[in-house]
């Protein structure tokens, strides 16, 4: 049991995490620029190595780089720098000027719904800065039917104009006139999100502790280990844990924030409401949680009315998104989780037998009909006919009829059937003994008990996931270490996820103020356990998080293949 039970069941809720470290608070070592310098990744960096008494502030400074920035370049730099140490400083990029770009040949390119300024950025290859100077409306936010004039330095992406989009027009220079939309466009309000920058930031945490439940169990019984706490209890607790890292790290770069932190009980509607009425709730700058759908909904409500972003950790139906542009939605829907592996199989295996297989359930239709379009589509994009490289079957028996002794068999099957699975997973083992077979399924197969690990493992089955934990990774260690030296335990999965959510949001305010969101998707991000890259569609929804791991049995233990 946890030392610190009795102290995080019956504290105050309510606490304030100081300005900065007293050790960075003293004078700090005169910084020299360094002669050393190397290229990474195709980014230039100073390689500057920490001398006695040098503080991140103070390097930071010196280099005229952010904190937080300086930090997410050299994750072990959050539990603090010692002499010796090396740390990569990005070399400053020269700041674009109008006056360098030339504005007598540009391009207009027609908004879309979905789309952002940073990936029209990425569809023509022109640093967004320069779309912004050719732009002086967008100060005003990116809009839907919006037209934009474009540096004409570089053609769209192949992949867009084999998609079917219309090319962009070319406007000759000097007698270039920017179209108004057309009549049947109607331009879509986008939320433009206002704020500033603060020096302390109120920060809510809507968790379900069930505190007045956990005060009437028997301690004793619960230390000795004879009894449990409510498996909510201890989902809220791990990620609390987890928040209250990333907290400690985040001092070390001067962020302040007051923490309220409140007792959700998903099953008492009152008490919800209790809460609700709190005057200083609305006063929040960032909400995380509550945890779970139920509870959610009446606080996002509040956060929009508000203006309060919000983040949801945990739940993955996209209802919560729709008319609200304040929720924050990190782990992708189940839907978005098949598309993402139908993208990864078209990409790796285009040329490769994909078969497509239909358990005839009409309750998982739409999981198998998400993989087929998602398919089709990328298949399209890269111009191949769908119906060459996916076939699809009814179920085990269809296989053998489109099996191919000459090529590897990329088996789909979109089903969380656990008995169907099962039964069809013992039977492809034994058809991998005469054929080269790859098997593709969903993340909760990987929960199933009853599945054989020695079959998995022949099948090299992949699944995509929103989460995953490289206990390799350097970040993943020092978050290890930094937990056992301040719990006395070893962090769990939801204390990862409660560090990396905490982490990505509140280094997101620090840098971008109140107004973080209008920058969200822009603002992309691998973390421990979870990876970020946010997008929203329709355009008055919330944000989506992307980003799919997708793993692989290899050697008997789970890996990445992306």
């Amino acid at each position: 049991m946890r030392s610190f039970f009795y102290h995080i069941i019956f504290f105050t809720f309510c606490f304030v995490i100081g300005p900065a470290l007293s050790a960075q608070e003293k004078e700090s070592a005169e910084v020299h620029k360094t002669r050393s310098s190397a290229t990474i990744g195709g980014v230039k960096y100073y390689l500057h190595t920490v001398e006695k008494g040098q503080t991140l502030f103070a390097i930071a400074k010196f280099y005229s780089i952010d904190v937080n920035d300086l930090v997410i370049e050299n994750p072990n730099a959050i539990d603090g720098i010692k002499p010796g140490q090396v740390l990569k400083i990005p070399v400053e990029k020269k700041k674009i000027t109008a006056a360098s770009i030339d504005t007598t040949n540009c391009i207009i390119h027609r908004v879309e719904q979905g789309q952002t300024l940073y990936s029209i950025s990425k569809q023509y290859g022109v640093d967004v800065e320069k779309i912004k100077l050719l732009n002086p409306e967008l100060k005003d936010g990116l809009k839907s039917g919006q037209s934009l004039r474009i540096p004409n330095n570089s053609k769209p992406k192949p992949e867009v104009l084999a998609a079917g989009k219309t090319p962009p027009v070319v406007i000759p220079p000097v007698t270039a006139v920017i179209p108004e939309a057309a009549d049947h466009v109607t331009p879509q309000t986008v939320t433009v999100y206002k704020g500033e920058k603060k020096d302390q930031y109120n920060i809510a945490f809507l968790l379900p502790f069930h505190a007045t439940e956990v005060s009437s169990l028997d301690h004793e019984k619960l230390i000795k280990g004879d009894i449990q706490l409510p498996a909510k209890t201890n989902v809220a607790l791990q990620f609390y844990e987890g928040a209250m890292i990333a907290l400690d790290s985040l001092k070390k770069v001067h962020f302040n924030a007051k923490v309220f932190v409140y007792d959700i009980d998903d099953s008492d509607s009152m008490s919800l409401q209790n809460i609700l009425k709190k005057p200083e709730l609305a006063e929040m700058d960032l909400m995380i949680g509550p945890l779970y759908g139920s509870s959610f909904i009446p606080f996002s409500k509040f956060a929009k009315e508000h203006e309060i972003p919000i983040v949801s950790p945990f739940t993955q139906v996209n209802k919560i998104l729709f008319n609200n542009p304040y929720v924050c939605k990190v782990s992708p829907s189940v839907t978005l989780q098949i598309e993402q592996m139908a993208n990864f199989v078209t990409d790796t295996f285009q040329l490769q037998n994909i078969i497509l297989v239909n358990n005839a359930s009409a309750k998982e239709a739409a999981l198998y009909s998400a993989f087929k379009t998602a398919a089709n589509k990328a298949l399209i994009a890269k111009g191949m006919a769908p119906a060459d490289s996916v076939k699809e079957v009814l179920g085990l028996g269809g296989i053998q009829n489109v099996i191919s002794s000459t090529k590897r068999n990329i088996v789909v099957l979109p089903s969380n059937n656990q008995s169907y699975v099962t039964e069809f997973i013992g039977k492809l083992n034994v058809m991998k003994e005469k054929y080269d077979i790859v098997l593709f399924g969903l993340q909760n197969w990987i929960g199933y008990d009853n599945l054989d690990i020695e079959y998995l493992n022949n099948l090299n089955l992949h699944t995509p996931a929103n989460t995953f934990i490289d206990y390799e990774n350097a970040g993943a260690k020092t978050f290890i270490k930094a937990y056992r030296e301040k719990y006395k335990t070893e962090p769990e999965n939801y204390s990862f996820q409660g560090f990396d959510v905490t982490w990505y949001f509140l280094s997101a305010l620090q840098k971008e103020g109140e107004a973080f969101l209008n920058t969200l998707s822009e603002n992309k991000q691998k973390c421990i356990e979870t990876s970020f890259s946010f997008s929203r569609f329709p355009s008055d929804s919330g944000f989506e998080n992307r980003f799919v791991h997708i793993l692989q049995y290899k050697d008997y233990k789970l890996v990445k293949a992306n």
